[in-house]
């Protein structure tokens, strides 16, 4: 179920972003493997602009989110029940690492963002790249 979870919200992610980004400015592309020194790393949605490169990560959660930039741990909370997940800032900073090496571009260039594609809601202050609505705002 997770996976299908992951997938829908993935496409769902696709579908928001064909809408708000001009395709004339933002090249897009899905399920990016990059190799790695550790083996290889995932990128849900790699942009390409003139504005630099963003890494997308997609979360489908619903719910309140709970969480910092340092924790290991953030929480989701949904219909009185509470479940934990990696803190995706710490996913994609590995994955902005890789890209970097592999492309051989100062990471300074490349932008990553934490995108939440459910019906969440923020209840902790989490920085401006972890967004849940409007990618193409940021």
């Amino acid at each position: 179920m997770s996976k299908l979870r992951g997938w829908f919200g993935e496409k769902k992610a696709i579908f928001s972003m064909w809408l708000s980004l001009d395709k004339d400015v933002y090249r897009r592309f899905h399920d990016v493997i990059i190799p790695g020194r550790n083996g290889t790393t995932q990128i849900d949605h790699l942009l390409v602009s003139s504005y630099g490169l963003f890494i997308v990560e997609t979360k489908n959660k619903k719910g309140w989110i709970f969480g910092s930039e340092e924790q290991p741990k953030w929480t989701q909370s949904i219909y009185g029940k509470k479940y934990s997940f990696q803190n995706p800032l710490r996913q994609i900073f590995r994955q902005k690492k890789v890209l970097s090496e592999f492309l051989e571009l100062d990471e300074s260039n490349i932008r990553p963002v934490v995108y939440f594609v459910g019906d969440s809601k923020f209840k902790t202050r989490l920085p401006d790249n972890v967004i849940n609505s409007r990618p193409g705002r940021y």
